[in-house]
């Protein structure tokens, strides 16, 4: 079954610095800056945007596209067939925003597990620990899919409140706003897990100057809306349109976030020297 060898859809750091997709035994990682890493070579993204680079792999083919703010890749996993008897591809989709956030998009027949949850559309046993036991605990969800030997020893998240303070209801209202206007608005994605990040983050200071807290969760938001949502039952999935919702809330434009997300990762090549080829890799 090609899907079990689906071994780990998706690991990513705490810190957001890198995800990878490992399908039948082939390593894709994208790492901060749309920089993506095939078997230890270097695939600069960002240099070739709006066309599709395809990496061909030992028992896949990975499709990447870069649109100047967010990486996608997908990996076709199997195919189906609509009403018609027509044959259509099963995909498993990953958004990559370059810095932290990363949306996945999987076949409704497709099964995943670990920090995935196992796509059969009930939400209440997707916190399944790596030994099947079930937890309300992200920390413990979190810590039993770790993976590699060199993993430190997590620490448990500060709560909400501890983090906040007395800072708590007006960063909320703050995060509550930017959820509650204009296009963001109209999305029909349930909002609160965002505002709950929203509010963490923020009070936290997480992340670098010229890329707010609340502005990096509304663009992780505001990806899911735009991409496609569906709710098991549904035919097709829903998308809204969000476009231009940064000015509605004062967060960096699509143009504004590209520099300061790039300098997060490692330097690259620009598109003369990696032409050339004589650009030198500083680890």
């Amino acid at each position: 079954d090609h899907y079990k060898s689906l071994k780990a859809v998706v690991s990513t750091q705490s810190t957001g610095e890198s995800a990878t997709l490992i399908v039948t035994g082939d390593f894709v990682e994208l790492q901060r800056g749309w920089l993506v890493n095939v078997d230890g070579q270097k695939v600069v993204p960002k240099n070739r945007p709006n066309e599709e680079i395809t990496i061909t792999g030992r028992s896949s083919k990975f499709v990447l596209k870069f649109d100047g703010a967010t990486l996608m890749m997908y990996v076709v996993v199997g195919t189906t067939q609509d009403a018609n008897g027509k044959e259509l591809e099963e995909r498993v989709v990953l958004y990559w925003d370059g810095y932290v956030s990363l949306t996945i998009q999987t076949p409704m027949s497709t099964g995943t597990c670990g920090m995935c949850g196992n796509n059969d559309g009930k939400a209440s046993n997707d916190m399944r620990t790596r030994r099947k036991g079930m937890t309300t605990d992200p920390f413990v969800f979190g810590e039993s899919w770790k993976i590699g030997r060199r993993c430190e020893v997590g620490v448990p998240a500060e709560s909400v409140g501890e983090v906040c303070g007395e800072r708590y209801s007006s960063v909320r209202q703050e995060c509550e706003d930017i959820f509650s206007s204009g296009k963001l608005a109209q999305c029909g994605v349930d909002k609160e897990p965002y505002v709950a990040g929203c509010v963490y983050d923020e009070c936290k200071g997480q992340f670098v100057p010229d890329l707010p807290p609340k502005c990096v969760v509304a663009k992780a938001y505001a990806t899911v809306c735009e991409k496609g949502s569906w709710e098991r039952g549904d035919d097709l999935p829903i998308f809204w349109d969000v476009e231009g919702w940064e000015g509605e809330v004062g967060c960096p434009t699509e143009g504004e976030r590209f520099q300061p997300t790039l300098d997060t990762g490692c330097p690259q090549p620009t598109s003369e020297e990696e032409l050339r080829g004589d650009y030198k890799w500083r680890i």
